[in-house]
């Protein structure tokens, strides 16, 4: 299948967003920067990797078959015990217990996508438009569950389904043809330059409204939690029209980040490694005070560096022998 690069430039710039965004959550609440950038970039960039993930599911739905989507187990379970004996390194060879059926942590990702092609195969017999709007009143609901929310990241799966259906329901074509409109390109880089121009300035009175973005239950919410329902509902309005104005500016045209967009599996996989091994150093702490007026410029490019270290063959090759489907599985492999 011919790669299209609109599609690889779009999920290089995400995965940058993801990596510069975990830099940023070891200093929340340190400066209004950080707290505006990841609140705004929360509000879109998981959503656009759902929905972009939701595109390409296409195929793998229509034949049903689970042994393509077991892969996506593997990578989780990989991520995991690799991510387990990091840890115990850097904590001096202790070893904390690795709990396979929890994921609070940035795994999660990978093992929503395979629960979610999961539901796909049995979601695609009905009425596309019955199936979104049921998803969303459901994640909905789901957010008043006292429930474990790490338990198999269950209500993380809930909330973030709408944009992977979203995606397998709507042609790329159709899709293509709307971001690349050219006057809706001008309308969204002015959409987004005012999205996060708006989280700078009210930053202090929105951030409280965080975790409806990251994907936690109304009982995280400092205030407001009764209506947590409306404001789940509010949110995908906005993330669902932030995921379009950033699809809009993104070029279509093949360019050097391209073939960078080809390998955002093994960025996603070892990123978070690299950002435990900073956090483990002196560089941690002194980074806000030996450089009080960079600090946050300096972590953008710690984020770039790690990406694009995180690019390279190596890591890539690691995840596609994962994904190759170079195993066998003695089961039926099509979902009757």
């Amino acid at each position: 299948m011919n790669r299209i690069a609109k599609w690889d430039n779009a999920k290089f710039v995400l995965i940058i967003l993801v990596v510069i965004c975990h830099f940023y959550e070891n200093y929340l609440g340190s400066s209004k920067l950080v707290n505006s950038l990841f609140f705004s970039v929360y509000t879109f960039h998981m959503p656009a990797f759902f929905l972009i993930s939701g595109m390409f599911s296409k195929k793998t739905v229509k034949e049903r078959k689970i042994v393509k989507v077991v892969p996506y187990l593997l990578v989780y379970l990989f991520m995991k015990m690799f991510g387990y004996f990091v840890s115990g390194i850097m904590n001096g060879g202790t070893f904390i217990s690795v709990d396979f059926f929890r994921e609070p942590g940035a795994a999660w990702f990978i093992l929503a996508l395979f629960f979610m092609y999961l539901i796909t195969f049995y979601t695609k017999q009905f009425r596309p438009a019955y199936v979104l709007i049921v998803s969303v009143f459901v994640s909905m609901a789901a957010g008043y569950s006292n429930i474990d929310t790490n338990l198999f990241c269950w209500l993380r799966i809930a909330i973030f389904y709408p944009f992977f259906y979203a995606g397998y329901a709507l042609s790329m074509d159709t899709i293509t043809k709307w971001t690349e409109n050219r006057k809706l390109k001008i309308v969204s880089v002015a959409v987004i330059l005012i999205y996060f121009l708006v989280c700078y300035v009210g930053i202090d009175k929105l951030f409280w409204a965080r975790f409806l973005l990251t994907g936690r239950s109304y009982e995280a919410l400092t205030h407001g939690a009764f209506y947590g329902g409306i404001l789940r509902l509010f949110t995908y309005v906005l993330s669902f029209g932030l995921v379009f104005a950033f699809l809009c500016i993104i070029p279509k045209g093949k360019n050097i980040f391209s073939q960078l967009g080809t390998r955002t599996l093994g960025v996603y996989v070892f990123h978070y490694n690299f950002i435990n091994l900073f956090v483990h150093s002196c560089w941690y702490k002194a980074l806000y005070h030996n450089f009080p007026n960079t600090w946050e410029i300096i972590l953008v490019l710690l984020g770039i560096v790690v990406t694009l270290i995180c690019c390279l063959k190596p890591f890539d090759a690691c995840c596609r022998a994962i994904l190759s489907g170079k195993w066998k599985l003695r089961l039926d492999d099509e979902l009757k």
